[in-house]
């Protein structure tokens, strides 16, 4: 099919929801992506944060064939062999007790409020209100749309559920202010994907987790794009040596095939009754093989050298910082971003860069996002490097 065809059923049949770059890919290989006209590109996007062993992967690939063979599908009325393996795998060292599987983030955030709200109802306590933080983002579902902190995703969809409340990031004392006795989560992201690649500060975190220790308060952790060993840990929450009531995962969970998971220790861990949530697709036998690839992996040494491959990335970003144009190069492992000052555009950067070969991404804020495979090259984070700083040098401001 040509390109221009492509195109023509695309805008004839798919609702307007996505501003799409002018790029269709056929395959990939690595970190590597090749369209429709044979152009090759290397993949600094990783899907948003998704395709963590990039493209192809021989592992991933197999387990997935051989599911396919197997069972793709039989619904939660019953056991399957991929469900329990991932289960136990991923509780397996973590402080979590029990775990949900499901299809996205969105997904795994609805059902952790659901949870969160289930929790008090069984205490028998009045606690509507869950914070979250301005500039977060949770998802597309009408509850974690209106959990999410960013007016723009939310403001066509009124009216929105009620109990949700929202406090500047990194803000300790306007969330303090914020907590009181109806308050039954402080919900947060350890680093603000969607907003800019936005750290969490490290006194904000462990404070804000002491504060809903000291009040009966449950402390949840939104994983989805930090989670899997995004940021050079399992999980995110570990540069912070807290412990979070209830996380959430998906992204990098399948490398690329769709699944979610809430996880949750102590009392939270055991809300839930029978017939109380649920899900069709989540936790199928197909997208349970792929995880379990994902976390063997994980736990034999891909975990460290998505660290070293984050701390080798953000080097070669943080030489961006002598343009004039570029405010600042954040993140942690992995996920890193640069953020340009108004007088250069991230989506005019980004459409150069796959001109010349290189998928990156936007975040709010003006910034570019950086979320590759963790077995990209040196080589390859050095070519994309180097193509942007090329492309810094020709920018006249």
């Amino acid at each position: 099919m040509e390109f221009k065809e492509i195109k023509e059923l695309d805008a004839k049949n798919y609702m307007t929801v996505f501003a799409r770059q002018n790029i269709c890919f056929t395959h990939g290989k690595g970190s590597k992506l090749y369209d429709v006209a044979g152009n090759e590109y290397i993949d600094m996007g990783g899907g948003i944060a998704v395709n963590c062993l990039g493209h192809d992967d021989p592992e991933l690939t197999q387990a997935i064939c051989e599911q396919a063979h197997k069972l793709i599908h039989v619904s939660n009325l019953y056991y399957n062999i991929p469900q329990a393996e991932l289960c136990e795998k991923l509780l397996d060292g973590t402080i979590f007790d029990r775990v949900f599987l499901c299809n996205s983030g969105a997904e795994a955030n609805e059902g952790a409020i659901k949870l969160i709200r289930k929790h008090f109802y069984k205490k028998g306590e009045h606690r509507p209100k869950i914070i979250t933080a301005n500039g977060s983002f949770h998802g597309r579902t009408i509850a974690t749309v209106t959990a999410t902190g960013q007016e723009k995703y939310s403001r066509p969809f009124a009216p929105l559920p009620a109990g949700f409340t929202h406090v500047p990031y990194n803000d300790f004392a306007a969330l303090k202010d914020e907590a009181d006795d109806t308050t039954a989560a402080i919900i947060l992201e350890v680093i603000q994907g969607e907003s800019g690649v936005l750290p969490a500060d490290y006194d904000y975190i462990v404070n804000a987790y002491a504060l809903a220790k000291s009040r009966g308060i449950l402390f949840a952790i939104d994983e989805v794009q930090t989670g899997m060993g995004r940021t050079g840990k399992m999980f995110g929450f570990e540069h912070y040596g807290i412990q979070p009531d209830i996380i959430t995962l998906a992204k990098g969970l399948g490398g690329g095939v769709p699944i979610g998971a809430v996880l949750a220790r102590g009392e939270a861990a055991v809300a839930f009754a029978p017939g109380e949530h649920g899900t069709t697709f989540g936790g199928n036998p197909l997208s349970c093989a792929a995880a379990n690839v994902i976390v063997d992996k994980l736990k034999n040494g891909l975990l460290e050298e998505a660290a070293k491959k984050g701390e080798y990335l953000m080097g070669k970003l943080s030489k961006l910082k002598k343009f004039n144009f570029v405010n600042d190069v954040r993140g942690k492992g992995l996920l890193v971003g640069v953020n340009l000052t108004d007088k250069v555009k991230n989506t005019e950067i980004v459409g150069k860069m796959a001109a010349s070969g290189v998928i990156v991404l936007t975040a709010g804020n003006n910034t570019l996002r950086f979320a590759p495979a963790y077995t990209i090259s040196k080589e390859e984070i050095d070519t994309a490097c180097d193509k942007l700083m090329e492309l810094f040098a020709r920018t006249n401001v």
